[in-house]
């Protein structure tokens, strides 16, 4: 690509010496001589005061927003977030055309989703990459800076996976990478909706803006070629709205007999789920999954579904489900000798906190003791539902530190507390500490359930980034302790 292409596809005039163009950077220390950068505007940090390095650095032109001048060519732009989604699908030569892509939407379940269909496809023999919030497999792991890559990333990441041959990929789509235009250009084979409930109301203001946010790549499916389907749960409050946004095929899926697959007869332990697999109306199958609660018998029937409308035997991909393992912070268990069962689950908004403790209040034998707390610099509307639930549905709530970023943790813990007048609790500000308290207070067939963080590794307090597991310290409580 050079730069009279790229002023094209801006649909910028340019008068100048055309150049090749090197390399794409939306982060000026990346440049490489012959490069352009784009200067974007973020939450923290604003692109164009970093144009003068990017300079330096060696770009050969400049992409932006602002109404400035330089001695190389600058091309403004009404968003440069936008503009970097068209130029480097272009550059890269718009891989996710060569490539079939499943994108999974939807407030919960899309870590889970992801990770069985790409475990489906190992078991098949077939080649797949992932990208989401644990990390992104394509060629070779790439670490996941956000669950869905800006659109140079994702690009750069798909072009490794036309370049290894990859006949699918999957990837969590994010409402903060759609309304961002980190997956404009992106050509789906497939979208799967899981469900939604209000979330990150402090980026998107509204819930009808989230709703309408989720609604787009759906909304874009209808302009693509034939045999594009979406994937619905026809369960969920919302899902006309899914339905209606898209000329693409349907297919739905739910625990009522109108959805084309469709679970009946739940029943479930800590260890595993039961359900009766029905699909286009026809029983299938008594499932047994090795994973827990309905929320995940919802997930099961959309990867089933899935690979249903790639045209396999749905009956082949349940033997494959069966035997999958867990997944990493998603429902992980640890039984003490003394009979406590500790779970740890990425449960961190207030529609998972529900889902993960109401399903957990139908086995208990004993008593629940929830940890609990909330990240700092977001979405604070939230807060008061999730300390309602927790408190309404556990015997004891510990409220602690989650990511408090840069907010004052007693504030963060204060604000769970508002939807509250129940005083089932504790409050211990310091996260490892509320973790033993809540194990010491455990006593035989009691659930110690850890909410919030679940796979991550870190804490972010006041900006700075600490190691923190929640296994890895409730592990050591339990050496600890001796149970």
């Amino acid at each position: 690509m050079n730069l009279v292409e790229m002023s094209d596809l801006l649909g910028i005039r340019f008068i100048g010496e055309n150049q090749v163009i090197s390399n794409l950077a939306y982060d000026s220390r990346e440049i490489e001589p012959g490069g352009v950068f784009f200067a974007i505007k973020g939450q923290d940090q604003d692109g164009h005061e970093y144009i003068e390095k990017a300079i330096e650095k060696g770009a050969i032109a400049i992409v932006g927003e602002e109404d400035l001048t330089f001695d190389i060519p600058y091309f403004q732009v009404f968003n440069t977030k936008k503009a970097l989604a068209v130029v480097s699908n272009e550059y890269y030569e718009t891989p996710s055309k060569d490539i079939n892509l499943v994108g999974v939407i939807g407030t919960n379940g899309k870590t889970t989703i992801t990770y069985l269909i790409q475990h489906v496809f190992e078991c098949l023999g077939v080649d797949s990459g992932l990208i989401g919030t644990n990390g992104s497999w394509v060629g070779q792991k790439k670490k996941a800076t956000h669950t869905t890559p800006m659109s140079l990333d994702l690009n750069d990441l798909l072009k490794e996976g036309v370049k290894h041959n990859l006949p699918y990929l999957v990837m969590e789509v994010s409402s903060h990478g759609i309304k961002e235009n980190r997956v404009d250009q992106i050509q789906f084979d497939r979208l799967i909706f899981t469900n939604i409930t209000p979330e990150h109301l402090d980026y998107h203001k509204t819930f009808e803006d989230y709703l309408f946010t989720k609604m787009r790549p759906f909304i874009q499916l209808s302009d693509y070629q034939e045999d594009k389907v979406a994937i619905i749960n026809c369960d969920d409050e919302h899902a006309n709205y899914f339905i209606g946004a898209t000329n693409g095929r349907v297919l739905t899926y739910g625990c009522k007999p109108q959805a084309d697959l469709f679970a009946k007869d739940i029943v479930y332990t800590l260890e595993r789920t039961e359900f009766s697999l029905y699909v286009k109306g026809e029983f299938m199958k008594r499932m047994t999954i090795p994973l827990f609660g309905k929320y995940n018998v919802y997930n099961v029937l959309s990867v089933l579904a899935y690979f249903y409308s790639l045209g396999y035997d749905p009956l082949k991909i349940v033997s494959f489900i069966e035997n999958v393992s867990s997944i990493e912070g998603r429902f992980e268990y640890l039984k003490t000798e003394n009979g406590v069962t500790v779970v740890i689950d990425y449960a961190h908004n207030p529609d998972a906190i529900f889902q993960v403790l109401t399903c957990l209040n139908v086995i208990a034998t004993g008593q629940i003791i929830t940890v609990l707390g909330a990240g700092g610099n977001r979405d604070k509307a939230k807060r008061k539902i999730m300390g309602k639930h927790a408190t309404r549905l556990s015997d004891h709530v510990f409220f602690t530190s989650d990511n408090p970023r840069n907010e004052d943790p007693l504030s963060i813990i204060y604000d769970l507390l508002s939807g509250t007048s129940s005083v089932n609790y504790t409050v211990i500000v310091d996260r490892a500490k509320a973790i033993e308290a809540a194990i010491k207070k455990a006593k035989p067939n009691d659930l110690v359930v850890v909410l919030g963080k679940g796979h991550e590794k870190t804490q972010n307090i006041n900006g700075k980034i600490v190691p923190f597991n929640d296994k890895i310290v409730v592990e050591e409580v339990i050496r600890k302790r001796g149970i």
